[in-house]
């Protein structure tokens, strides 16, 4: 009886032992990472009243018009004009190419030249908004985009938008930080044992690490995107629920005013270097795969700009990991030129195209 009586008492130290490790573990990683409750205040950058949603935009100046993007000032849309609305974060924001142009000045003046626009004119507002998601983006959409008056709007989908709602967290000591809550989202949170451990953050690293270890034991194949912070979520199935809904929010709003939309996709490098397309092109482009099911589900217009990377000099058109160089830019205002002439010409006030402009801007 005395044995049973202190075998259960150890037991009893043992979980409660555990228990303040666990709390002591959690509340470390949480003041190290900067989380709740040692989290530093969100600044909000220029937001008014109707910007609650945004958590962040820039203010006018320095080249920026009074949306605080990188545009001209959108003025009243004229009657003889078809506006094409470009939504997206720093990958749109970022697009110099090689004529020191934006590509969506690139694609505006290229769809004009084609055109011979006579009464039409093509405008290209360019709202790319650096660390944005998805969310953030519809909810631009909501608050400014839809004033605009576009005709077309084309959401730039970067396989880091799946966070929902944030994906950076702006504070005095960086405009782009890293939203902490990025980190619980390495398991599905939605079943039973993983609601219960859904708020920590030393449970999803945990889960991470042990993750990683059965791959070496496996001898799984080392694939960078997997420990990206930002990205790995887009190859887990779980990433994909917001995603979906927001994208069918995005279709329906503007369905109601019967604008539009192509969702365009663009590839990390990863996904256009040959060495990982080579040990599984299934899995390396999983995220195409989710987002094609997504438009095809919700008839909504796609294009993936993952082939014209990948043929056009892949890995060598980027700049780090996500962003295009120049020459890439010039890459994705070509195909982008192209497509919308190829598939969309019939939307520009039936003004239509000589065939042979197709493939002009290709080299």
């Amino acid at each position: 009886m005395k044995a049973i009586k202190a075998a259960l008492k150890n037991t009893v130290l043992l979980i409660v032992s555990i228990f303040f490790a666990f709390l002591f573990l959690e509340g470390l990683a949480r003041y190290i990472i900067k989380a709740w409750p040692f989290e530093q205040p969100t600044i909000t950058y220029n937001l008014t009243s109707k910007d609650k949603n945004l958590r962040w935009r820039f203010g006018p100046g320095s080249g920026l018009n009074s949306l605080g993007l990188r545009n001209r000032e959108i003025g009243r849309k004229r009657a003889n004009s078809f506006r094409i609305l470009y939504l997206g974060d720093s990958l749109v924001w970022s697009g110099e190419t090689s004529s020191g142009a934006l590509y969506t000045q690139t694609i505006e003046s290229n769809l004009n030249e084609a055109l011979g626009y006579r009464n039409t004119r093509i405008e290209v507002i360019n709202a790319g908004i650096p660390g944005y998601t998805t969310y953030q983006e519809v909810e631009f959409l909501k608050q400014y985009g839809l004033d605009m008056q576009p005709d077309l709007v084309i959401l730039g989908f970067v396989f880091n938008d799946l966070y929902y709602k944030y994906l950076s967290k702006p504070t005095k000591n960086n405009i782009l930080g890293r939203e902490p809550e990025v980190q619980l989202n390495r398991f599905n949170t939605d079943t039973r044992l993983g609601a219960v451990f859904a708020r920590s953050y030393v449970a999803h690293r945990v889960y991470y690490a042990l993750e990683n270890i059965l791959k070496k034991l496996r001898g799984y194949p080392y694939f960078p995107f997997e420990y990206r912070t930002d990205f790995c979520l887009a190859w887990k199935k779980h990433g994909w629920k917001h995603a979906k809904r927001l994208i069918k929010e995005c279709k329906d709003l503007l369905e109601e005013r019967k604008i539009k939309l192509i969702l365009v996709m663009y590839p990390m490098r990863d996904q256009v270097d040959d060495r990982y397309l080579e040990i599984d092109a299934d899995y390396v482009l999983y995220p195409q795969k989710r987002v094609k099911e997504i438009c095809s589900a919700y008839d909504i217009h796609y294009f993936d700009l993952t082939i014209a990377i990948h043929s056009n000099g892949g890995i060598q058109l980027y700049r780090d990991y996500l962003h295009f160089n120049e020459k890439g830019n010039d890459i994705v205002a070509a195909v982008i030129t192209d497509y919308l002439i190829a598939n969309w010409t019939d939307q520009f006030y039936d003004v239509r195209l000589p065939l042979v402009y197709q493939n002009r801007y290709y080299r």
